[in-house]
């Protein structure tokens, strides 16, 4: 088939590392692949990430603009653009992954794309009458969704009245980009564990706020890191410092990708992300799982998706709850019931890029 995946590539997040690896997956399975990135062309670092889909098979990427820092493009001119696209390579199908007016009404007004899908990989829920995704209930043949709670958001915010299948988004599949440890038995001393969070530091995703419950975690946790930035990066530090918590609790910054991330990951015994914001299903938790260390989150958004006899996933709305199950993990880290093995496999069967690559050709056959 014809496939056209549009979104924005350019930049670093979830959305850009989805639709490489689905990119790569669709031309295994013997598709043809257009990338309309609805962005500026990419620069250096994004172009040599690109360099092994363009080398692999029958694959283009679009932009819409020349480069970063050229003048912003006209309104018509984009969609403009894209329609032309469209008419000219008419896909079999038109994935959109995002928002943004520009990547729903073209395909619609082209009258090129058989069949028009678009794949939430947000929480599903609407920004208001504004929101640029009732274009898709407008003029999309089909919704997808990242996890169950988020297609059951979407079909209620939205009024989608049909079926949504569930389709997990691709993480970066650490079993390809590098050597994931072996999961083996693992105990940890009551007190001596050592927990990390990986995300950005801004209100919703809790790293403040989990600094703030220290008091009663120190008896469970001998160490606390926080890897990533944000406005609440510099709050954290002060709180620290004003506390005496330095040799505890750790802010590092930004964190690696490759081998070095995954050696960073493994290195820790449990994972921490009290978000409570509109999620879709943060990737950095599959990204534990691959590395077979649990987790502890909060059912946000599509999280709930992930559960396994392993891992702690806790109500959002009572807000002891997550430290009580820090406290659990911990227990069981000592008590040597944690199964790292069953955990590993648990991603192995469910997330990996082997898995998703069989569940999206499968849904390009029959869905």
């Amino acid at each position: 088939m014809k496939v056209v995946l549009a979104g924005t590539y350019s930049g670093r997040g979830g959305v850009q590392t989805h639709l490489h690896w689905l990119s790569r997956a669709l031309m295994e399975g013997g598709h043809q692949v257009r990338l309309y990135s609805l962005g500026p062309a990419l620069e250096s670092a994004e172009q040599q990430r690109a360099a092994p889909l363009l080398a692999y098979g029958d694959f283009q990427i679009f932009t819409c603009r020349e480069s970063s820092a050229a003048q912003k493009p006209g309104l018509l001119q984009t969609p403009l653009k894209l329609i032309r696209a469209l008419r000219e390579w008419r896909p079999d199908v038109y994935l959109a992954c995002g928002t943004g007016l520009n990547l729903f009404l073209p395909a619609i007004s082209s009258g090129a794309c058989r069949r028009r899908v678009f794949h939430e990989v947000m929480s599903g829920e609407s920004s208001g009458w504004r929101d640029s995704r009732w274009a898709v209930r407008a003029g999309f043949h089909q919704v997808l969704a990242q996890a169950s709670p988020v297609a059951a958001h979407f079909s209620r915010h939205f009024h989608w009245s049909r079926p949504i299948p569930v389709l997990p988004a691709f993480p970066e599949p650490l079993e390809i980009t590098g050597h994931l440890p072996l999961a083996g038995f693992k105990t940890v001393p009551q007190g001596r564990a050592k927990a990390a969070f990986f995300g950005r530091l801004v209100p919703h995703k809790g790293g403040l706020w989990l600094v703030n419950q220290w008091p009663e975690l120190c008896d469970s946790l001998a160490e606390l890191h926080l890897f990533g930035s944000g406005p609440e990066q510099h709050l954290i530090m002060e709180l620290v410092r004003s506390k005496g918590w330095e040799d505890r609790i750790f802010c590092h910054g930004p964190y690696p990708e490759g081998q070095a991330y995954i050696d960073l990951l493994a290195s820790f015994d449990l994972t921490l992300l009290p978000t409570t914001g509109s999620e879709g299903a943060p990737l950095v938790l599959l990204e534990s799982m691959a590395c077979a260390v649990p987790f502890v989150a909060f059912d946000a958004g599509g999280i709930p998706d992930y559960a396994n006899a392993d891992c702690e996933i806790v109500s959002a709305k009572e807000s002891g709850s997550f430290v009580a199950a820090i406290k659990r993990i911990c227990s069981r880290l000592n008590q040597g019931t944690l199964d790292h093995s069953r955990l590993q496999k648990h991603y192995h069967e469910n997330f990996s890029y082997q898995r998703l690559a069989e569940k999206w050709l499968d849904w390009l056959k029959n869905g």
